[in-house]
């Protein structure tokens, strides 16, 4: 299928995230402003004309790309995005390699680990890049670098002069590997002060240690060094082609740099991620894959690392592998073109069902109605008015009329989604002069105006904001599927999930998976990851649930390919968080650390901070929000939520030493604190919960209150379990009671079996509880 534009025109349609046509057609506007339809909506075109709020928000450029990747939509949000949005890039944090196209050539260092005072709250452990080889053409001098081209989990560098000579260099996720090729003359290689020669050395290879750590430079079989043994040797090219690899070693033993050489030329040019859900089995399966390509002789496995959180879902671990240090702890080398990883989905619901005990029951609508009145003002209080802060409102109207109904007010129940049907239609219709979507052609985004924390002209934290919009659809597609459907509001909802959940590639409109990196399993926030430290995220969590809400909008839009999708994103994400957010393995936080989550996960470093606050208890629950059913992932590990509470109070008590209150409130975020610590002690935080405290601006008394006595009564969350559906949760309660919890979100019934022997037939659209 053959993929267009999406520019205003007479009729245009958007591909949606899995394949759903969604038709699109133009319509003018006042002044020169200019939407185009969407079903019952309408997306703009342009920011500026009277039927809109002008903004002075403008989509970044991006030019440092080359004429193939401008056709495509601007992959942003990745690991190597820097490379576009200015001459030359900052460092990129591949793993265990740092690459960065600069002035003087194509950088590479394999980095060390430091330390770095980060004042009164603590220290940051970093892996920064220092050039250790710097590879600059002899014949040409480049005049900047552009992304050429991408691959899963691959990125080709061109760095070209004005005549249209180029070093083109291709890096690989968690590879030591990267491979290059160039078009004139021969290639020198600056080696940093004090590198000395390997004792494992060959006339084709250059083999350098620089600091503590190893080089290998290899070499056609008819290429000749020239000054070998000074700080700036030269490649003088034969025959047989301009080509070259570079190795960063594990260490520079003889065997160790022989199994390199015979796989030196194999040069990857192309990499793939394919997934699956086994619903059977509850079960995710992905398969990472590299093309390569012999350049000088007939070997053609390539070397591919895997991070720890790859490693440990192998069906059966490496054969000897070679080792590296890396900012995400171990990383595992070994000679292959593919691997399989494979996880448990732990299910997710899109609400629990009503409370059982009567005492229970009365406490909770002893304020359920006081919420409701409030619930306007839900959208009034928050800190913004663009996507991010109406995106937690429509989550707070949402997560209270699931309360409202489960405990069986259907009036309330029928106002909040009446209300939060408004909230999304406002913005939807486009129409209104302070929210709007606009379709931005010129990078292939969708965007919310008015912006919010660089959302446009950074094209920063996507995911975090639409992943609050999809779910609020998904709340009101369960009770209202005519509303969801293509040609009313479904059509918006499909664009919003397509700007951040793309499944093709090399599409114009929007790119592959915007925020999420398949190979390190994790998302990324910012657009153009400016920092020298790589790209960064903070809100994990939110990332999380960016996810759960293409599982439940799938679900209810039975659009098999978006859920799984979904699954697929949130099994990857819950499980490298564990690791490299919270460490729940003990693998990779440096000893020097001491914190006990990584608030900030940066490609080069990690910290105990956030980006608004030193705060402890804002920077620890930034990680936890929302709370939502989908959110049972953060109680997987009992004794970490335990450790996770305990380092409050002495984080708290430090803060306060040095003088940093600010006026912030003493109990700060106390529903989502107690919210997650209910997870492992259920009791002990509805005790410890504060009816009259702080409430977090994208909750509510109720449905804190809801999800505090829901743990009480059916236990924590158990998972040993699993079952053959999307939609599920097993709880344990403290005496050993198995709470059983299907929704099913079909037209037919269905019969689920949990792994444990369990059997239970489910209505259609309806939740069932088994005790």
């Amino acid at each position: 299928m053959k993929f267009q534009p999406l520019v205003a025109a007479a009729l245009i349609h958007c591909l949606g995230a899995t394949g759903t046509v969604v038709a699109l057609t133009e319509k003018s506007f006042a002044d020169d402003a200019h939407a185009i339809n969407v079903g019952s909506g309408m997306v703009a075109t342009q920011a500026k004309g009277s039927a809109f709020a002008t903004t002075s928000a403008q989509s970044p450029a991006a030019p440092f790309r080359t004429a193939a990747m401008l056709k495509q939509a601007l992959p942003s949000n990745q690991w190597y995005s820097s490379v576009m949005f200015k001459q030359w890039s900052e460092p990129i944090h591949a793993h265990p390699a740092t690459y960065r196209a600069g002035p003087e050539g194509f950088e590479i260092d394999y980095p060390t680990q430091s330390v770095v005072d980060a004042g009164g709250r603590g220290i940051d452990i970093a892996y920064q890049h220092h050039p250790a080889l710097t590879l600059t053409p002899t014949e040409f001098k480049p005049a900047d670098a552009k992304l050429d081209g991408i691959g899963d989990f691959s990125a080709r560098i061109s760095m070209a002069d004005t005549q249209g000579h180029a070093l083109l260099s291709t890096i690989v996720h968690g590879s030591p590997m990267s491979y290059y090729q160039l078009d004139a003359g021969d290639i020198r290689v600056h080696l940093a002060a004090g590198a000395t020669p390997c004792a494992a050395n060959d006339q084709a290879w250059l083999c350098v240690r620089i600091g503590q750590r190893a080089y290998a430079v290899f070499a056609p079989s008819d290429a000749t060094w020239v000054d070998k043994s000074s700080a700036n040797p030269v490649i003088h090219f034969g025959s047989s082609g301009r080509f070259f690899s570079v190795a960063v070693l594990p260490d520079d033993d003889q065997h160790t740099v022989n199994e390199f050489a015979r796989h030196a030329f194999a040069f990857v040019t192309d990499t793939h991620v394919a997934w699956q859900y086994d619903a059977e089995h509850s079960k995710v399966t992905t398969r990472f894959s590299v093309d390569s390509k012999p350049m000088q002789n007939q070997q053609q496995i390539a070397l591919m690392g895997l991070y720890l959180h790859q490693s440990r879902a192998l069906s059966e671990p490496l054969k000897q592998p070679f080792h590296y240090q890396s900012i995400r702890g171990d990383i595992q080398v070994a000679a292959q073109n593919q691997f399989e990883t494979s996880y448990r989905y732990h299910g997710i619901l899109p609400f629990w069902s009503g409370l059982k005990e009567t005492a229970d029951r009365d406490q909770l609508h002893s304020i359920m109605s006081g919420d409701a009145a409030r619930a306007h003002n839900l959208y009034s209080n928050q800190l913004g008015t663009g996507t991010y802060w109406y995106g937690k409102a429509l989550s707070a109207t949402a997560q209270l009329m699931c309360v409202a109904e489960q405990e069986g007010d259907m009036a309330m129940r029928d106002a909040l989604l009446t209300s939060l049907k408004q909230h999304l239609e406002t913005w939807f219709k486009g129409d209104a002069a302070n929210g709007y979507f606009v379709q931005d052609a010129k990078v292939g985004a969708l965007f919310g105006y008015p912006e919010e924390y660089g959302s446009i002209q950074h094209l920063n934290d996507h995911h975090f904001h639409y992943g609050y919009w999809i779910n609020a659809a998904a709340q009101v597609a369960l009770r209202d599927p005519v509303w969801a459907e293509q040609n009313h509001w479904g059509g918006m909802v499909n664009l919003i999930a397509a700007d951040i959940a793309t499944a093709q590639r090399g599409r114009a409109d929007f790119p592959f998976i915007r925020n999420f990196d398949a190979y390190e399993g994790h998302s990324w926030a910012s657009g153009d990851a400016d920092f020298i430290d790589g790209n960064n995220q903070e809100s994990s969590s939110e990332a999380v649930n960016a996810w759960a809400g293409l599982i439940l909008w799938g679900e209810a839009t039975h659009n098999i390919a978006l859920r799984d999708l979904g699954i697929w994103l949130y099994t990857t994400e819950t499980e490298s968080i564990s690791d490299y957010w919270f460490d729940q393995r003990h693998t990779v936080f440096a000893k020097e650390f001491g914190k006990v989550v990584a608030a900030q996960v940066f490609g080069g470093r990690y910290s105990y901070n956030t980006w608004w606050t030193e705060e402890p208890r804002q920077i620890q629950g930034i990680n936890l929000m929302p709370i939502t059913p989908a959110a049972l992932y953060l109680g997987r590990d009992p004794a970490y939520v335990i450790q996770f509470m305990s380092r409050l109070g002495p984080e708290k008590r430090a803060y306060t030493k040095r003088g940093m209150d600010d006026g912030t409130p003493g109990d700060i975020w106390q529903d989502v604190l107690m919210s997650y610590y209910a997870l492992a002690e259920p009791q002990g935080a509805l005790e410890h919960w504060k009816p009259k405290g702080s409430v977090e601006l994208g909750e509510t008394r109720s449905h804190t209150l809801f999800w505090l006595l829901s743990l009480k009564e059916m236990g924590k969350p158990d998972f040993t379990v699993s079952a053959d559906t999307a939609l599920y949760s097993v709880f344990n309660s403290a005496v050993g009671k198995r709470t059983y919890l299907a929704y099913n979100a079909s037209d037919k019934q269905i019969e689920v079996h949990f792994s444990d022997g369990i059997t239970m037939l489910v209505p259609a659209h309806e939740l069932k509880r088994l005790n």
